[in-house]
């Protein structure tokens, strides 16, 4: 493929008989190379290897300065696993690449993976021990589904077989000790030892910091248990693996999906919805809006679906109105219509959408200009003019989540809040995961 720094040379021999539409295809690309590279990889990589104790760090300024605290969580150094085997991939010419994801392997396999019970636990330390508390041995599905995701895609890049059997004994952990045989699905929390924390634990007093889900199933653990099946099936073909990822095919595309065209979010174990008061009797009588519209997880879900169906072998057609139908609710009640981009959340009152936060997170676009660009190429002439607000959000995306003086993404938009600014470039929250995706899956469609 044709990188970002040779395009100035070619585009003189080659591109005498473009159209203008091509044309500006051809700087888009470019545009988007220096996205990732520039204010990504080049920026992040080695900058957030820990040479020393392994794996990598995860908090620096708003100007990239290492603190002192360096927690290293098991979604985050997944991520950055994902993310640098793919790389590798794109870029096969940059062997430290692979070199560097290798690190992160290692450090998976021998700090966060629990060898005597199996799993992944959630977080530790900067040496890698698991720190002293009442509920830090426990184990959550989001963080166990990265780490599949994570050394399914290091084997596919690597060939190392040690990295494939641990991502296949980690998925059978979980199907044993997690996966509901009655209604389907997986639960979010789990003990140590990998057994389920039910919903009647709060009246035990169970009391960890995110207490008001536990027992519950829920969306955002789900849709990417999905991703992280999908991407092991394409290494390991397996019976029951295919088995579970159809199943979770079908209850994020039917039973997560309201005809609108959004995910609904929280569940009883049998898929009922949790109603906001019993979100409100946990926490003391705040309504938080829990059951909410997430736009930004609609749009990545959009791109999920149709990255399931085609590794399960079903027509793109089964899906395609569905994910289209997710983009577009997104695009007419969570879009801002005067400057590009998709609000954080809203909620429907009355039949009527009230945005609930109008913030701008910077996954949320990026994702944004994954699922755009995706369908519009599918739909190029639909009325939604998907190529459009493609260009218009990586605009806005330039505009207001790039930091053309320290480098890299703001955690948000700066028009809605300027104090951004200041936020931490890398934490536990914030990796390379999602830009480098969305910027790698954008190259290749414009190629």
């Amino acid at each position: 493929m044709i990188r970002a720094y040779f395009i100035p040379i070619f585009l003189g021999i080659f591109c005498l008989g473009c159209t203008p539409k091509s044309m500006e295809k051809q700087k888009m690309k470019s545009h988007l190379e220096q996205l990732l590279n520039r204010h990504t990889l080049d920026l992040w990589y080695p900058k957030v290897i820990d040479f020393e104790n392994g794996g990598f760090y995860s908090n620096f300024s708003f100007d990239w300065a290492k603190e002192k605290e360096q927690p290293k969580f098991i979604v985050t150094q997944a991520r950055h696993l994902w993310t640098l085997s793919k790389v590798f991939q794109f870029y096969p010419e940059r062997t430290k690449y692979k070199n560097y994801a290798h690190h992160g392997f290692e450090f998976l396999k021998n700090k966060m993976f629990d060898s005597e019970q199996g799993g992944f636990y959630q977080i530790v330390d900067e040496t890698g021990q698991v720190p002293d508390g009442e509920y830090t041995h426990e184990k959550r599905l989001y963080g166990n589904a990265f780490a599949i995701y994570a050394l399914a895609a290091y084997y596919e890049m690597s060939g190392d077989t040690t990295s494939l059997n641990l991502a296949i004994r980690s998925f059978r952990w979980l199907d044993i000790h997690d996966h509901d045989s009655i209604y389907g699905g997986y639960f979010q929390y789990m003990q140590r030892d990998g057994t389920i924390i039910p919903r009647s634990a709060l009246a035990q007093g169970y009391d960890a910091p995110d207490k008001k889900y536990v027992g519950l199933k829920d969306y955002n653990s789900s849709i990417h248990t999905l991703e992280a099946f999908t991407e092991l099936y394409q290494v390991w073909p397996n019976d029951t693996l295919k088995d579970r990822l159809y199943e979770m095919y079908k209850i994020v595309s039917e039973t997560m999906y309201a005809p609108p065209g959004y995910l609904q979010l929280y569940f009883h174990p049998d898929w009922t919805i949790v109603k906001e008061q019993e979100f409100m009797e946990v926490g003391h009588g705040k309504n938080e809006y829990i059951q909410h519209i997430t736009f930004g997880h609609d749009v990545e879900t959009a791109f999920l679906l149709l990255e399931a169906a085609k590794v399960l072998g079903i027509a793109q057609e089964e899906i395609l109105p569905k994910a289209k139908r997710m983009v577009d609710h997104a695009l007419e009640k969570g879009w801002d219509m005067e400057n590009g981009g998709f609000y954080e959340k809203g909620i429907y009152e009355d039949g009527e959408m009230v945005i609930l936060d109008y913030g701008k997170n910077w996954w949320s676009q990026a994702e944004g200009i994954n699922s755009l660009l995706l369908m519009h190429k599918h739909f190029p002439d639909d009325p939604q003019q998907y190529y459009q607000k493609f260009e218009l959000l990586v605009d806005y995306i330039d505009q207001n989540m790039i930091d053309h003086e320290n480098l890299g993404w703001y955690s948000g938009g700066v028009d809605h809040d300027s104090n951004i600014k200041k936020l931490r470039k890398s934490q536990i929250w914030k990796g390379t995961y999602h830009t480098s995706r969305s910027l790698m899956h954008c190259i290749s469609m414009l190629e």
